[in-house]
This record gives C-alpha cells, structure tokens and sequence, in this order.
C-alpha cells in the first residue's frame, strides 16, 4: 500500500460514536444484508501468491481472513464490491466513512471508488487487537487519489456516490490476518 496516511484519530469516544451512529447513513450492513456481492481480490490477479477468504460468521458479521505472500511480486488481499449501475448515494452533508471492525492490530486500507474516472480514494486506517468491536471514522478529506497503488493527481475524495468500496492489506511484508465487519456508513 503506497498510501500510508493514517488516521490518528481512528478511536472515537463513547459519545462520539452515539452521535455517529444517530447521524448516519448506513452504505452496507453485513448482519442486515449478509455477504451480498463482496468478492475476494488478491494479488494472484497479478501473479501472487496471497490467500484469503470471507466468511459469514454465526452471528452475521463478515470475516475476512487469510495470508498475505510476497511470493512472485504478490503482497496484497482484499475484499470488494462493485456497484456499478447503481451507486452508493452520499449525502452531501456527509464528511466521514464509519467503519464498524474487530481487528487483529494490523493495517488495513479502504478504498472507493466514484463514477468520474478508474482511480479510487484510499486511506490506512490501524485496528487494535483488543477483542472488541471498534468503531474507524476516515474523514473525506484525508481520503487520496490513487491507482493501481500509485498516487494520482487529484483533489482528495469530496464526497462523491460510491461505485465500489474496498477493505485491502498490503503492508509490505508476509502476514497472517483476520479481520471482522459489522457495517460501514458515512456520517
């Protein structure tokens, strides 16, 4: 992942995950919509050797879990859906992605992608390994252009409808992860 930029104020408190939540617009709800079209997208698209899968849990939350390889040029997994002929509406009154996770302490990427053009926006948001569920807000702004793993030269995202969101890791080295999703929303 070439786009390191993380977000330092990825925890929010008790009370401003209430207010959140009461604000929000929910884009995707795993245990309301089930695994719907998420697909896997690893790094074999290019010759790697990276593995991964996305499960539905018992309890309806998506798990994604698997090994990243560097083998053969690889280094990346990730899950993605496409929703080309009707796009996710932002409000524009929104300036922040939700993300509901349960995380292992690694770093993971999310990624959109808007109508205008083929790069997408992406941010690196860090998870904590304490068990528990957390909430990973990534402001609009901090959102960069990118493609193809390289930085574009574009404003960052605006808050543009979505045609394609995307939870990747990539952090450069060989690793094992496993990651839990409730939602994602904007706010």
């Amino acid at each position: 992942m070439t786009n390191s930029n993380k977000n330092p104020d990825a925890e929010m408190t008790d009370k401003t995950v209430t207010k959140a939540e009461n604000n929000s617009q929910m884009l995707y709800n795993f245990p309301e919509q089930g695994k719907g079209k998420w697909r896997i997208q690893n790094d074999v698209v290019m010759g790697g050797r990276s593995e991964s899968q996305l499960k539905m849990t018992a309890e309806s939350e998506a798990h994604f879990t698997g090994r990243v390889s560097l083998e053969n040029n690889g280094g990346f997994c990730s899950i993605h859906q496409t929703s080309e002929k009707e796009a996710f509406i932002i409000n524009e009154q929104s300036e922040a992605f939700i993300l509901n996770v349960k995380g292992d302490g690694k770093d993971y990427n999310f990624r959109i992608r808007t109508p205008k053009g083929r790069h997408s926006y992406a941010q690196t948001f860090s998870t904590h390994n304490k068990g528990g569920w957390e909430t990973i807000t990534i402001p609009f702004k901090s959102m960069q252009a990118t493609y193809r793993g390289e930085e574009v030269d574009v404003p960052n995202y605006n808050g543009e409808n979505v045609v394609e969101m995307q939870l990747l890791i990539g952090n450069k080295k060989e690793e094992d992860f496993e990651i839990f999703f409730k939602s994602i929303a904007v706010n």
